[in-house]
This record gives C-alpha cells, structure tokens and sequence, in this order.
C-alpha cells in the first residue's frame, strides 16, 4: 500500500477475523455474520456449508453475479493469497436503478474463500465516485481477512476458466456527419443564422431533431451545448482495431460524440461514460500474470502499437526468454489511448485478444516500459480520467 492505514479494531466471526478502522460501526444484520460501515463503505461477512473447492465456487460466483443486477458488470478477478485459504477476489459495479439518480453507480469488491467445510463471503461496496479515494482502506481491510478454520491442504493446479467481457454499452442518440456536428458546435453563442437550412449540414440537424425546423434549440441540443459554450475539455478514447479500423468516443461532461466519420451525438451520465469506455476497453475478469521482461526497444514497440498488418517480430532471445510475452505479441492487438483533461499524454494500453491487458510506459535510452496491468487497474485509469476532478 502507498499510505499505511492505521486498523485499530479486530472484528470476529465463527469462520474469519479481520482488522478495521475504529470509527467504523458494527451493525446488527439479520442474514449475515458480520455488518460493518464506515466513510460511505459498506462490508458484509456472510457463510454457509460447502464442500466445494474455491474454483467450483468461483465459477458459481462468476454465473451468478451479473445476473443479480441488470447491467452489473465484471472489472476484475484474482488468485487471493492473503487470507490463510484457498480465495479468489472479484471486483464489479453495479448501476442504480435510475442512471440520473443522484448518489450513483456503486463498486464492489466481493473476497470469496472456501475451508473444505464452508464458504465464505466477505464483500465490500461503495460509491464509485469515492472507488480511487477509498481503495487504501478498502484494500488494507481485505488484507487483515484471515481464516480462523482449519484448511485442508487441497491444491489447485489449474486455474479456472473466466467468462467473456458483457457486451459494451452503445450510446442513445442521432447520427450525423462530422460536417453536421461542426455546424452544431458553431451554434454555441450564437443565434441560428436561417441560411443554414440551405446547407446539407443545417437540414441534416433538423432531419435528426437536434434543430427545429424554424430554428429554435431543444431544451436536450441546449443541454448537448452547454460544455462545448463553457469551453470544458473532453475525456478522449481513442482506438486502433485489430482490422484497421479507428474510432474515438469523447465525453465532455454530459455530452458525448462517439465516431469518427459519421458520428453519434448524446447525453451520459458521468458514470455512464465510464461505462461505455470501460466496455470499449473490454474489460472483464482475466488472470493477470507479469512479462519476465519489463520493457522493449522503443522503435519495436512503437512499430506494433503503430497498428497495421504488418506486425513486427519479436526478437528470437526475447521470445525464447518470455513466452507469455510472446504470446501477447503475437495475439491481435486493440491500442487504446486514453487523454485525460489536463494531461500532456494519454495513457496508452494495449488488449491482446485472449490475453488481457498491457500499459505503455515511459521510454528511457530507447527503451519503453511495457508492463502487464490488470482489468481492475485499467478500469481506475478510466474511474479517474472521468470522475476525478480536472486537473489546472
């Protein structure tokens, strides 16, 4: 952990302990074990029987989870090695009932292990505005979880298989041509000039609704104007496909456009944006394990990021030395940059088909960092590029 987190209380069930802040509170919960709150977190201990192993529960965990709440999605899942018992860690968000509701979408972070005799679930939610602000505590309660059952030694060799990333989202609303959204974001400050109608640029925005036939503004294409007037700057995603193809998705504030020819234009929550980025990035529960090697010659890696048909060899030394890495190469790769407001740079990763994640570092003496990164990391890359506050 970056700050040490000072957990002054020890709570105990009849299956596990754990260390927690002081000022949390332990509250009386009919269907659990254990109930504690503290700082907008909420963790709930819950167990029952099971002779299962962790990754026939795991798997349960997996089917079951994005069917409890309609467009919950999976961020991330790991091997748990803290707890004294076989446990995996998953990690998700699930959406209010209403996306406009004030409060917002909530981050989960549910630690399942099992002892040979029980089950046990230790899950912990919060706002997902406060996901970043709280993940220290958050995660430095999760450490202190020890099973106070006795394990039998049960070892797993193999790993489970992990479901497919949920669809991506798609954004709600009118297509036009990136000429039409140019003449759009030329009305901001101005008064509709009626000669526009003569355009095939002014006809496309009355033909799609965003212009009254007379000229007048709807409130909605009012609301879309609002951030481009204030002069916001956007979020910006963008892609290269592993067919060749580009696109790009930019969110200022609750307007976003989404394409880079014909384009969509509508309106998102902030934690919808995240959303449809994080289903562009594809993210969803995939093990997450290091290259043995921690960079690249920088001309190499540029050439592969670059995108194009022809994919540059890896070097036979290196290939030999880091299959994983090789495998990752060789994979079909999606290069996704993400700039955020304020920053020089965007953060450029990679997803290899069938092999998660990669982030692009700093290049030092002709050599860029290139190191694995997990889901649940790229998802807090996208958490503070829309939710942070902007930076001057």
């Amino acid at each position: 952990m970056v700050v040490p987190v000072p957990l002054g209380t020890e709570d105990r069930t009849a299956r596990l302990t754990l260390h927690r802040p002081d000022h949390w509170h332990r509250e009386d919960a009919q269907q659990a074990d254990l109930r504690v709150t503290g700082d907008d977190v909420v963790l709930t201990v819950r167990s029952r029987p099971s002779d299962r192993t962790i990754a026939e529960e795991h798997t349960s965990l997996l089917e079951r989870l994005p069917g409890s709440v309609e467009g919950l999605r999976l961020i991330g899942s790991d091997a748990w090695t803290a707890a004294g018992a076989p446990a995996r860690l998953v990690e998700y968000v699930r959406p209010t009932a209403d996306e406009w509701t004030e409060g917002g979408d909530v981050a989960g972070a549910h630690l399942l292990f099992v002892t040979g005799r029980h089950r046990v679930d230790v899950t912990v939610e919060r706002p997902l505005r406060q996901l970043v602000a709280t993940d220290d505590l958050v995660f430095a309660v999760l450490e202190s979880v020890r099973a106070t059952e006795p394990t039998p030694a049960r070892p797993q060799r193999d790993l489970e298989p992990l479901p497919a990333p949920a669809p991506a989202p798609v954004l709600d609303g009118p297509r036009v041509s990136v000429a039409a959204l140019a003449t759009l974001q030329g009305l901001v400050g101005r008064r509709w000039n009626p000669t526009l109608l003569r355009t095939e640029a002014g006809r496309e925005l009355v033909e799609a609704g965003l212009v009254g036939r007379l000229g007048t503004l709807p409130e909605s294409t009012q609301a879309l104007l609002a951030p481009w007037q204030e002069g916001t700057q956007p979020v910006t995603l963008e892609q290269h496909l592993p067919d060749g193809r580009r696109t790009r998705l930019q969110a200022w504030s609750d307007t976003v456009v989404d394409g880079t020819d014909d384009v969509v234009v509508g309106s998102a929550t902030p934690e919808r944006v995240v959303a449809l980025l994080a289903g562009r990035l594809g993210i969803g529960p995939t093990w997450t394990f290091p290259f043995r090697t921690g960079s690249l010659r920088a001309d190499l890696l540029g050439r592969r990021v670059g995108g194009g048909t022809d994919v540059p060899d890896l070097p036979a030394s290196i290939a030999e030395g880091d299959p994983r890495l090789a495998r990752f190469w060789s994979a079909p790769w999606t290069v996704s940059h993400l700039l955020r407001p304020g920053r020089p740079e965007p953060v450029t990763i990679v997803h290899a088909t069938g092999y998660g994640f990669a982030r692009v570092g700093r290049t030092t003496a002709g050599e860029t960092s290139f190191r694995t990164d997990s889901p649940a990391n790229v998802y807090r890359s996208v958490v503070r590029a829309v939710l942070a506050a902007p930076t001057a």
